[in-house]
């Protein structure tokens, strides 16, 4: 009866979980028009941040309780997981097409990657997690000024000042609804994955790893697979790329409250994986500017490797 509920509150919470994903890619997208902005600006911003909440809860609630390695584990499985698993079933679906920009925004995901596990070799400490902070304040500036600087600026009456201002509240009220929907479900359905992998006699590092990992990767699962089916490429792309710079700053707020450590597994298998995956995203975006199919199978399989190593290692 236990594992019975255990697996209708999974079913429950994934399906809270893709409405949220589908609200948050309409108005979004709803978004990008009325400003005049590029979807992979929205898909890098609002949208990364709305599908990072979960990593943010889990991390916070990790070091909170001392439990600083699982934190490390689910942000960097989080991120592996976000282009192995995600773009690669993302492109799967529908090839994603891409732009220069998509590749500048690549490089900067890089740059935050390499500088995160730099950083992690022997743990991180508050210090440490400032300069990750202040990285990501100074990228959301370039961000915001780059988008402002490209957007219109047409005369317009009062009346549809107006009515675009109401346009723009709701769509921001929807998105906030989509996120409050994706946090739940993500928190449930993390609470429900935990559960039945302990009733199937899982190991806990493995479920720390990969379970929690996944489970917390969803989000962005979800809304990049329905961004793509819709053709809102530039949200797909753009929410990954977006929300693994959040990820790796996420670890640089959490060490404020305490610090956090790395272990052998994280150090010589999943953060090099990341590397790996992160500069296999950048070329193969610059070659042909698109993901293919061909290439998605690569992604994947690096992924399914990795999952490989966790059970061996």
């Amino acid at each position: 009866m236990y594992e019975a509920m255990n697996i209708l509150i999974f079913i429950v919470s994934l399906g809270i979980l893709i409405k949220g994903a589908d609200i948050i890619t309409n108005y979004a997208s709803r978004l990008a028009k009325l400003w005049g902005i590029s979807e992979l600006v929205i898909g890098i911003t609002i949208v990364a941040i709305s599908t990072s909440l979960p990593e943010l809860a889990v991390s916070l609630i990790s070091v909170l309780g001392s439990l600083g390695g699982i934190a490390v584990g689910t942000i960097i499985g989080s991120n592996i997981a976000n282009i192995g698993l995600i773009v690669g079933i993302s492109a799967l679906a529908s090839p994603l097409l891409v732009t220069r920009k998509f590749i500048r925004e690549g490089i900067v995901m890089l740059f935050f990657s390499i500088v995160t596990a730099a950083l992690l070799l022997d743990g991180m400490f508050w210090y440490e997690g400032i300069i990750l902070i202040i990285m990501l304040f100074g990228y959301l500036y370039y961000l915001v000024k780059s988008a402002t600087s490209g957007a219109s600026h047409k005369r317009t009456s009062r009346a549809a000042e107006e009515k675009k201002h109401r346009a723009v509240i709701k769509c921001l009220l929807f998105c906030a609804l989509g996120a409050a929907f994706i946090a739940i479900g993500a928190e449930v359905l993390v609470y429900s994955t935990i559960n039945i992998a302990t009733w199937l006699g899982i190991s806990e590092v493995v479920i720390a790893l990969v379970a929690i990992a996944i489970g917390t990767s969803l989000p962005e699962f979800a809304t990049s697979v329905v961004a793509a089916l819709k053709k809102m490429r530039g949200i797909s792309v753009g929410n990954i790329i977006g929300s693994n710079i959040f990820n790796v700053s996420i670890l640089g707020l959490v060490a404020l409250f305490g610090p956090i450590p790395t272990e052998a597994i994280i150090n010589n298998i999943n953060i090099p994986i990341m590397l790996v995956l992160s500069f296999l995203l950048i070329l193969f975006m610059r070659k042909g500017m698109k993901i293919d199919r061909t290439e998605a199978i690569v992604l994947f399989g690096i992924y399914v490797v990795f999952l490989i190593l966790q059970f061996a290692y």
